[in-house]
């Protein structure tokens, strides 16, 4: 939850490389066209049908020839074997059905091919079947015409054979041969007519089969078949682009989870009481939320002295006043009575922090003085409206009698000490006994003296100041200090004898205002005059 931007990033980008990479691919389409196989007569010795062989039926589907035939159906101009990419056959055990399947960017073209290759296929092997029924009927027919031939020839030759055996026997030879010519002509007659019986037994055969196989394709039944054409896909192969974006979601929040918690585990931020406490020695003694972006420089930034009292503004007023509490607490049982507020580093809100602490102070009716002792940086002048440059606490401490804190009109009981006039040496005028003197002379007339030193890490102004009052307080930047600067801190303060009263942590996580809370705090709101 700490780190939701960063998972919700990780979302976005997920979901952006996912739209990339649909947007990017090319979309192929599949179409898909079945086609029945029935036995067959074709490589059978007789017109006995054979089972088909689905391997074998397979390849030929997939094979050049049926590409050619497959061309020419669809008046293809390329290359047959061109057809053949994106063609893939399929079956399944036990069935007698192929599958052709056809791939291509355009669905229309997918679903033609496939049905061509179909067609073709099915054309083929009913052409096969058709040509063994018709050479048995051909083939047939041929030997029937030879067989009848031979048949007139050797009843012809039975005729003459009567014709001989009459003229010999009414005109017997002179030399006494008759029977020796009688018994080769029986001979002669008997082969014959053992050879004309054979030729009508085969005569007949063949009729038989002839008829047989006029009968059978006059009746067969289509040996292949196209059970399911194919139409053109509506939709690509593949993820749809909506499951991919989901997927880009998915994937992109389970890095995003995965990341924060690697950040996690890699930060060194001290965000918690715990880590704080354990940095500097110290307690927490307040806490200031995370500010609007218009409440970050300017007078904006005093929201101690603002109106509004809507979210955030609010939550920060009551932050301040609890601080605020928390100080009163050490004053009246430790008579500190001026305090030091700084941080580790730049921009960790220690400026914000002193500026509506002592707003604060005068709300309840202290009279406080607040010194802007960061004269290298000083940006109290321009949250209260005061033209910078000029005398100062630069210039008191240089040496000047002359030195007048400037009360703001619109918050009573306060009063700003500029920084005056940027000098060359600001560590060592903070750090000089007129300096403290100038503490001790503002307590005679105030009840609170709150300074607003430049950062430890940075310079050596905080430290040197840090003798010349009761105590310190750290402002820690939850969203960017470091706890290895806090332990620094702590270890330049304890150098310099410094005592550390306790830290405030700015840019606090908070939750107002959430639904369903049992915890919500409603005392936000302003009350009617």
């Amino acid at each position: 939850r700490m780190h939701r931007f960063l998972v919700v990033g990780a979302i976005l980008l997920g979901i952006l490389l996912a739209m990339l990479f649909a947007n990017s691919r090319v979309d192929t389409y599949q179409a898909e066209a079945k086609v029945v196989i029935n036995p067959t007569p074709v490589g059978s010795i007789n017109t006995n049908l054979v089972t088909p062989n689905l391997d074998r039926e397979r390849a030929v589907l997939e094979s050049s020839q049926t590409a050619a035939d497959a061309a020419v159906l669809l008046d293809f101009k390329d290359e047959p074997d061109a057809l053949l990419s994106g063609v893939r056959v399929v079956f399944t055990l036990n069935s007698d059905v192929l599958n052709v399947s056809v791939s291509n960017t355009d669905p229309q073209v997918a679903a033609d091919r496939a049905n061509a290759f179909a067609d073709a296929y099915v054309a083929k092997r009913e052409g096969e079947a058709i040509n063994f029924y018709q050479s048995i009927i051909d083939s047939a027919a041929v030997e029937i015409a030879a067989l009848e031939e031979g048949l007139a020839t050797l009843d012809a030759e039975a005729l003459q054979f009567e014709v001989d055996r009459s003229a010999l026997y009414g005109n017997p030879p002179a030399d006494g041969s008759l029977d020796d010519q009688l018994r080769a002509l029986n001979e002669l007659v008997s082969n014959n007519r053992t050879e004309a019986n054979t030729d009508r037994t085969r005569l007949n055969a063949l009729t038989t089969a002839s008829r047989d196989a006029s009968s059978a394709l006059a009746s067969r039944s289509a040996t292949a078949s196209v059970i399911r054409r194919a139409t053109a896909p509506g939709a690509p192969l593949g993820i749809s682009r909506s499951l991919l974006m989901l997927a880009g979601g998915i994937v992109g929040l389970a890095a995003g989870i995965v990341v924060a918690f690697v950040v996690e585990r890699l930060d060194t931020t001290a965000r918690d009481d715990e880590d704080i406490a354990l940095a500097l020695g110290t307690t927490v003694i307040g806490g200031i939320p995370m500010l609007g972006f218009g409440q970050r420089s300017g007078p904006a930034t005093l929201v101690m002295s603002s109106t509004n009292n809507a979210g955030r503004i609010a939550a920060a007023k009551e932050g301040f006043r609890r601080l605020r509490s928390a100080l009163q607490f050490i004053e009246r049982s430790e008579g500190v009575r001026s305090i030091i507020v700084t941080s580790a580093s730049p921009s960790e809100g220690k400026s914000l922090t002193s500026a509506n602490l002592a707003i604060a102070y005068a709300q309840a009716g202290s009279r406080v003085v607040l010194v802007s002792a960061d004269m290298r940086r000083p940006t109290q002048e321009t949250r209260f409206g005061i033209e910078p440059g000029g005398k100062g606490l630069s210039s008191y401490l240089g040496g000047d009698d002359e030195l007048k804190a400037i009360e703001i009109p619109s918050i009573p009981n306060l009063w700003i000490m500029p920084a005056g006039t940027p000098p060359a040496n600001p560590g060592e005028l903070l750090g000089s006994d007129r300096f403290g003197s100038l503490i001790k002379e503002m307590l005679i007339d105030v009840d609170f003296v709150i300074i607003d030193t430049p950062p430890v890490l940075s310079t050596a102004d905080a430290t040197a100041a840090a003798r010349h009052v009761d105590g310190v307080i750290v402002v820690v930047d939850t969203r960017k200090t470091e706890t290895h600067d806090l332990l620094q801190v702590r270890a330049d303060l304890e150098r310099n004898g410094s005592r550390l009263l306790g830290a405030v942590m700015n840019r606090k996580r908070i939750k107002i205002n959430r639904l369903f809370r049992k915890d919500r705090y409603t005392y936000y709101a302003p009350i009617s005059e």
